[in-house]
């Protein structure tokens, strides 16, 4: 977490009534939830003063819990999660509540998305998304909390071959952790990951933007180095680049806010060559082998059937 406001609120045991906590990256906003409950309420009061609630919630039974006074314990502790998803009816019905919290309850509302300005609520507000120069920081920090020290040329090598999708990059520490090293150095990366071995899953993506099919079946091949397990985070990255290079296309050639200048002048030179329907069946065909992935047993012959589908869109054959 690096909002350091909000740092200085855990600190202080989130004395306010009311918080809401956003961000574009739920890993973000999961991580923060992990650290609540022991910083607003004694553990041994966990069972009978903390809630979570999401939108399939009704109403009144989280007005009823939030209006209920704590048990054996200073305060009661309810998380509102998904704020997004509510409707406006039900956002209406809450308002009543949220102009006028309770002293003895700490409700924590939780969210993809920013809080409209229309609502005229007194809550502390923190957004935990990051800047893409800060992710470095950030990979150090999660990584450090899950027992494993990344040194500087670790950080370079994973943001260089898994993109700065934050999900994806903390999937990869979650593996490192299981090493059981103590300090992962950037030659651990290379030959721990099967993404490192020669390629970058960028340079599929460039293979398939570019038509060459040859190229980008060597690519995938060597990227899953006799490891289909590893299809799942081909896939993600994929997607994550592809999204990018939307939003490039999307912009007439303005480069999006986390896509590297690296990544800009190579894409730049395709940008005339796709339409919106490309994208369309591209974002279906990532979809449809998302879904082959879990179901079929078959991961690297759905990967296969993806870069075949992927290769018809925008090529310069």
């Amino acid at each position: 977490m690096l909002n350091k406001t909000l740092q200085k609120e855990f600190q202080k045991g989130l004395p306010g009534p009311l918080y809401y906590l956003w961000s574009d990256e739920s890993c973000f906003l999961e991580d923060a939830l992990a650290k609540i409950p022991e910083t607003v309420i004694p553990s041994g009061s966990l069972d009978f003063n903390y809630d979570v609630f999401d939108p399939s919630t009704s109403i009144q039974e989280i007005l009823d819990t939030v209006s209920t006074l704590p048990f054996m314990a200073p305060r009661r502790l309810v998380v509102l999660k998904d704020f997004h998803q509510l409707s406006a009816p039900m956002v209406k019905s809450l308002m009543t509540y949220l102009s006028d919290p309770a002293e003895s309850t700490c409700m924590v509302v939780v969210s993809q998305k920013a809080p409209k300005k229309s609502l005229k609520v007194d809550w502390k507000v923190f957004s935990l998304n990051i800047r893409e120069s800060d992710i470095p920081s950030w990979l150090r920090q999660a990584a450090m909390s899950r027992g494993v020290k990344l040194t500087g040329d670790a950080v370079d090598s994973l943001i260089e071959y898994v993109g700065y999708d934050v999900g994806l990059l903390l999937m990869e520490v979650e593996k490192l952790s299981l090493s059981g090293q103590g300090t992962i150095t950037g030659k651990d990366i290379i030959s721990s990951t099967s993404m490192m071995r020669k390629y970058s899953t960028f340079d599929l993506l460039d293979a398939l933007i570019a038509g060459q099919k040859l190229r980008a079946f060597r690519i995938l091949k060597t990227i899953f180095g006799g490891s289909p397990h590893e299809a799942p985070v081909v896939l993600g990255t994929l997607n994550w680049h592809y999204k990018q290079f939307y939003l490039l296309w999307h912009n007439k050639g303005r480069r999006p806010m986390k896509m590297r200048e690296k990544t800009y002048r190579a894409l730049m030179k395709y940008v005339p060559l796709f339409k919106e329907s490309d994208f369309f069946s591209i974002f279906q065909s990532l979809h449809e082998a998302d879904v082959g992935i879990k179901t079929s047993g078959r991961p690297e012959l759905v990967m296969e059937v993806l870069l075949i589908k992927l290769l018809q869109q925008g090529s310069v054959t």
